[in-house]
């Protein structure tokens, strides 16, 4: 039987991250807190991954059954398979660092930063139980096939790596790990660490010094016309 494989896996990753809190107040720079996670994460060589609960898509980890089930059975497994996702943790990355509406969406208007990872030390360091895998996107939900109902391990991970068509620009690829909370990676992981063009000018100060120090390279981004690039 053929099986589906990957040949072609990205060089680099990026992981857009917001310094302010959902919800929190309009107001200049960064949440105090938030920034102290974010460069902690850096620093510390780990991705903090977050339950499927937490993630902004309320459509996260759908999947379809085939029909012909009873009602009794269907319910059985689908809290198994609740039960299997909330016990992973997941990652999100995207392929580009230049789509203007991820630094809107998951940068807080172009006020946050873009982690620039290097795929092969990624993998290498992260540890068991962690997967990369890349973000399938379509028109229905997923539908479960006979095989991955019966493998509890791959179920749960199949339903989480799919997404309605309408989130495709993100581009998205995931580490799913087999819990959440920091998932630690190593060194030689990270690239670069880009500021978004309106992040205020202490925090960028204070962002460029406190990783600088750690080894760290960091550029600025700016707007040309239609474009985003790095100074």
């Amino acid at each position: 039987m053929a099986e589906i494989e990957v040949y072609a896996v990205p060089t680099w990753l990026y992981r857009f991250r917001s310094l302010r809190r959902p919800g929190a107040p309009d107001i200049e720079g960064a949440d105090p807190r938030k920034l102290e996670e974010e460069l902690t994460a850096i620093e510390q060589q780990f991705l903090w991954c977050s339950n499927f609960e937490a993630m902004n898509d309320p459509m996260e980890g759908f999947y379809r059954l085939p029909a012909k089930r009873s009602s009794r059975d269907d319910e059985r497994f689908d809290v198994m398979v609740w039960n299997e996702k909330s016990s992973l943790g997941i990652a999100s990355f995207s392929e580009t660092w230049n789509n203007e509406l991820m630094w809107a969406h998951y940068a807080d208007g172009f006020r946050g930063l873009c982690v620039t990872f290097k795929v092969a030390p990624l993998l290498e360091g992260l540890g068991e139980g962690c997967g990369l895998t890349r973000v399938a996107y379509g028109d229905r939900p997923y539908y479960l096939n006979v095989r991955l109902r019966r493998e509890s391990e791959l179920r749960a991970r199949a339903a989480l790596s799919t997404k309605t068509h309408r989130w495709a620009y993100e581009r998205e690829w995931r580490v799913i790990a087999s819990q959440s909370g920091p998932a630690q990676y190593g060194e030689g992981v990270v690239a670069t660490v880009m500021l978004g063009h309106r992040m205020a000018e202490n925090d960028r100060t204070y962002i460029r010094g406190r990783l600088e120090e750690a080894g760290i390279t960091v550029k600025q981004t700016r707007i040309d016309g239609y474009s985003i690039k790095r100074a």
